[in-house]
């Protein structure tokens, strides 16, 4: 038995292959009536072994994400966004399983100084940690 989907999770950077993501986050939660919750997360290493904090950035958020939201919404679709700090993986995880996510859509690149070194290391965690069904994005 397939699970409806009602709440896909978007992570946006701003690279070409996070708004491929979203033109298809778009698609799926047309199909299903679904939300969709962008998450943009600034890279924070953490030199600890402590819990990772989804800590609301109150500041305005980046352009993407507005014309993320406007996109969604000129479709008819549920859109809300999370800026939050932590290494991406972890935050990306740890919110789609404590915030109700049915999919998580993520790009298998990302933006990354180190681009060459860490291609793909953000969503290779997410793929191989989460417990929320993953759709990578080429």
């Amino acid at each position: 038995m397939v699970e409806q989907i009602r709440k896909i999770l978007v992570p946006l950077d701003n690279s070409k292959n996070s708004l491929k993501c979203l033109a298809t986050a778009i698609h799926i939660a047309k199909e299903h009536e679904a939300s969709i919750i962008a998450i943009h997360v600034v890279h924070e290493p953490h030199g600890t072994k402590q819990r990772i904090k989804l800590e609301l950035d109150e500041k305005i958020p980046p352009s993407f994400i507005l014309s993320a939201e406007k996109l969604a919404r000129d479709n008819d679709i549920v859109f809300s966004s999370r800026l939050v700090r932590g290494d991406p993986g972890h935050v990306i995880v740890e919110f789609a399983d404590t915030r109700g996510i049915d999919l998580i859509i993520i790009g298998a690149r990302g933006l990354s100084t180190f681009k060459k070194i860490f291609l793909g290391s953000v969503s290779t965690y997410v793929l191989h940690k989460s417990k929320v069904p993953v759709m990578l994005i080429k």
